[in-house]
């Protein structure tokens, strides 16, 4: 399997790793580069860009970068970026050998692409790629005397065409601290905050979890009670558990734990509630609806053969009990604010342009497809919480004519962070398994995603 590392500097914006007195972000700079080119590179017509070869040229610092033109239908780019050393593994005729090359990414941390119509040669759009997370970024453009600012992440426009106190061109020669000091309180770079340990609760639960996983042995309507005896979770009786078959078939297993998708939740969070109160959760309180049903509805004629809310209802509850016993008071579901409502983003970028994006729909939560950017923020701006999430899918019904019908009939835990190299992860536990994000994304394309957060802590135990 071919193998490949890239190293970079971490981006903290709270000012760790700081690598000059012009640069506390820790990104590759490369003001003094462009400022001795910009005549010869950001003013020149395409015709004479065709002409010029690549130059690799160093900051104050010793970083390398890269300034070269590239083309791409109607329109051409300038690109300044940074060095970005790539491990590899090559087969040669005496087997796998380890090099490293050095490539210059127009998408790494402290690039600059400078985008310019073919036609003309006019200026349409400046990217700067801060973080290295190349799904987030700050753009700007032209608009007459103005220049208007963008805040993308993962497809998303936070904020799109914010008037920035600064003319374009004068952007060729800024640096990123410059640039940030101007737009500190127009553009939401809280979004984007990183800073040392702010995920070590969160890492933990994730660590015991997995070490836990192969315990877990799927069981139908089944959960533990506040005792820690096992029952069924729609009727509170007691169950029997056959540990001659669980050896059977899955072998010799220490304490199994056997549950379905939402025992499993409950016992994830019962590891955070028993160190406080020596008992886990009831049962009865987490099945309390948080939703009315129309009984002459739809969804009321769906009901009568389907809880069309049940892991909408359980997610808030569990994370509603949690929070009463951290806080050592009462909260019901609807006093809790446990759902997760935030609305970062204005707008979409699709291949037909700009579109308007609803974000938080009322006890429906979010469109998978747009939840990816939310988590981003998310983990930014909750880096101590994680998500219980209540999936919505569709379901076909025959007593409604065939009609499709929207159910909460699944549900996971999401732990969103981002890596040591400072790119975004979303770590997924559901019905006893970890699934990459990407999977869960996959799974459940075309579903809805609502979020109930839960404070991740240290001392957490898993019975």
């Amino acid at each position: 399997m071919r193998k490949k590392k890239i190293f970079g500097a971490l981006v903290f914006f709270a000012g760790f790793f700081a690598f000059g007195e012009f640069n506390r972000f820790g990104i590759p700079d490369s003001t003094e580069i462009r400022r001795a080119r910009t005549e010869a590179w950001f003013y020149a017509g395409l015709d004479a860009l065709r002409e010029k070869k690549a130059e690799v040229a160093k900051n104050l610092l010793g970083q390398e970068f890269q300034i070269r033109m590239e083309e791409s239908g109607s329109v051409f780019a300038v690109i300044v970026a940074p060095k970005v050393p790539l491990e590899t593994e090559i087969y040669t005729e005496n087997g796998v050998e380890t090099t490293v090359i050095d490539t210059f990414p127009a998408d790494a941390c402290g690039s600059w692409v400078f985008i310019k119509n073919s036609s003309d040669g006019k200026p349409l759009k400046l990217r700067i790629y801060f973080s290295m997370d190349s799904e987030e970024y700050v753009q700007f453009t032209p608009s007459g005397t103005k220049t208007l600012a963008d805040f993308v992440i993962s497809g998303l426009y936070a904020v799109r065409s914010v008037p920035v106190g600064i003319p374009f061109e004068r952007l060729y020669r800024s640096s990123f601290e410059q640039i940030f000091t101007i737009t500190e309180n127009l553009l939401p770079w809280a979004y984007t905050d990183r800073q040392q340990g702010q995920f070590d609760s969160k890492l933990r639960m994730i660590s015991a979890i997995r070490k836990n996983l192969e315990r877990v042995v799927y069981s139908p309507d089944s959960c533990y009670d506040e005792d820690g005896k096992p029952v069924f979770i729609s009727t509170g009786e007691s169950r029997t558990v056959d540990f001659d078959e669980i050896e059977k078939t899955r072998g010799k297993i220490e304490k199994p734990v056997t549950v379905d998708e939402a025992g499993f939740l409950k016992w994830i969070v019962d590891g955070l509630v028993e160190p406080v109160t020596g008992s886990l959760l009831y049962r009865k309180p987490l099945l309390v609806p948080t939703v009315e049903v129309n009984e002459l509805g739809s969804k009321g004629v769906l009901a009568q053969n389907y809880d069309v809310m049940f892991c909408l209802d359980w997610c808030r509850n569990l994370a509603a009990a949690t929070l009463s016993v951290k806080s050592k008071r009462n909260y019901l579901w609807k006093d809790s604010g446990v759902d997760v409502q935030i609305e970062p983003f204005a707008s979409e970028v699709t291949e037909s342009g700009f579109t308007q994006t609803a974000g938080y729909l009322k006890n429906s939560g979010y469109q998978i497809e747009k939840l990816k950017p939310v988590l981003y923020v998310l983990a930014s701006t909750e880096p101590a919480y994680c998500y219980l999430a209540a999936i919505k899918r569709p379901v076909k019904e025959t007593g409604l004519s065939a009609s499709e019908v929207f159910v909460f009939d699944r549900c996971a835990v999401l732990f969103p962070l981002y890596d040591d190299e400072g790119r975004f992860n979303c770590v997924v536990f559901e019905n006893g398994q970890e699934l990459k994000f990407d999977q869960f994304l996959e799974k459940y394309r075309g579903c809805f995603v609502h979020l109930s957060r839960l404070l991740t802590e240290n001392d957490f135990y898993l019975q």
